[in-house]
């Protein structure tokens, strides 16, 4: 094993062994352009449901043209965009910066439940500008990145086996009734033949 994480981890990546792991700059863009995209769908979802851009006018004014425009936009399309993107760095950044420290060679949970924690707390301070609540936060998507990256993207903990249920190796050329069901039809000879 070479002398340095950074070489380990770029000697298994030439290897085609990254296990997942990826640089920060990578994960920073990522993060960068699906925090965006998600935005500008929040945004434009936000449209559909408020699209009077005169909600956001000052008090006791009516002021509509480009100026009252450009606001309105900034409201709901760059907020959300900033919003999201920053969340999604938040977490890259706090779960490459754990990695380094720890010298994880594979990917972690605990590394996600902390970066889950950073950026649920960044995202309930964002909105609401409340400890309370971004605590609340912090500790609702740490918990659940944690258990993501334990189970992966999907809910099945052990795929093997739940295949295997689903998939027996074998068929019966004929159906054969367990002893419970040959009990029930001697017990109740109406449903013999069901």
């Amino acid at each position: 094993m070479p002398g340095s994480f950074w070489e380990y981890r770029q000697e298994q990546e030439a290897l085609g062994n990254s296990n997942g792991l990826k640089p920060f700059g990578a994960k920073a863009y990522y993060a960068t352009l699906q925090g965006v995209g998600a935005g500008i769908a929040y945004g434009t979802f936000h449209w559909a449901y408020y699209p009077d851009k005169l909600a956001f006018s000052h008090k006791n004014t009516v002021a509509a043209g480009p100026s009252r425009g450009m606001e309105y936009l900034t409201h709901t399309l760059l907020r959300p965009a900033v919003a999201f993107t920053v969340v999604g760095v938040t977490y890259a950044g706090v779960e490459s910066f754990l990695e380094e420290v720890k010298g994880s060679h594979q990917k972690d949970p605990w590394n996600s439940t902390f970066a889950g924690a950073a950026a649920g707390m960044v995202l309930g301070g964002f909105f609401t500008r409340r400890f309370d609540v971004a605590s609340m936060t912090a500790l609702g998507v740490g918990l659940v990145m944690g258990m993501v990256e334990v189970n992966g993207p999907n809910i099945v903990c052990d795929p093997i086996a739940q295949e295997a249920k689903k998939f027996p190796d074998s068929f019966s050329a004929k159906f054969k009734e367990s002893d419970d069901l040959s009990d029930l039809k001697a017990k109740y000879p109406s449903y013999k033949n069901n």
